[in-house]
């Protein structure tokens, strides 16, 4: 089997492809100054949880000790996001793969992730998610300091899944038109 060229959409996307097959990795990675400002974020946070720890360990009314341990709750599922978000742009990437049967979507972070399988056949509607550009929802969606900004998506079994993450417009429009292009032609070779 020959060895398939990597194609370069730009920095951040590249893409392989065959007759019955097209794989697209998106990077997660971000400027080395945001990846800083992120480790900072994250280094404050940490402390700012300690101190808030030290003071619940310390607290002697009950009436405080249930408001920091619900602080400490909130703190902790934000201090995932945070690490989580870090960590992807570290060394995180998207994987999007069309084989004969199924696109295949894998969120990696070092390697490490979850895969979810579509079957071709039950995709329905593959588009791109319009959100207006003055819209909060945009600007937050596509903030470098948070994991989302998801690019397209399609309706499967009754379920909106949505993928391809902050990517910009032109290469969203190019990765929309790879992808609908290859769902198109699997599904014709196997009929």
């Amino acid at each position: 089997m020959a060895k398939r060229r990597v194609k370069v959409i730009d920095e951040k996307v590249s893409y392989t492809s065959s007759p019955d097959q097209l794989r697209i990795i998106i990077l997660g990675k971000i400027e080395r100054w945001k990846e800083a400002l992120l480790m900072a974020w994250v280094a404050a946070w940490i402390f700012c949880g300690f101190v808030v720890f030290l003071e619940w360990l310390s607290a002697t009314e009950e009436q405080t000790q249930v408001t920091f341990f619900v602080f400490l709750i909130f703190w902790a599922y934000f201090l995932w996001k945070a690490v989580r978000t870090m960590l992807f742009r570290m060394g995180g990437n998207e994987l999007i793969e069309i084989n004969r049967d199924e696109l295949i979507l894998k969120k990696s972070f070092f390697t490490y992730g979850k895969t979810r399988s579509f079957y071709l056949e039950n995709i329905k509607e593959l588009k791109p998610v319009e959100l207006s550009k003055t819209s909060f929802a945009y600007t937050y969606e596509n903030g470098w300091w948070n994991l989302g900004g998801e690019k397209l998506n399609f309706e499967y079994n009754g379920k909106n899944v949505k993928f391809a993450m902050q990517m910009t417009e032109s290469t969203s429009k190019k990765v929309f038109s790879l992808l609908s292009r290859q769902i198109k032609n699997n599904i014709k070779r196997k009929s």
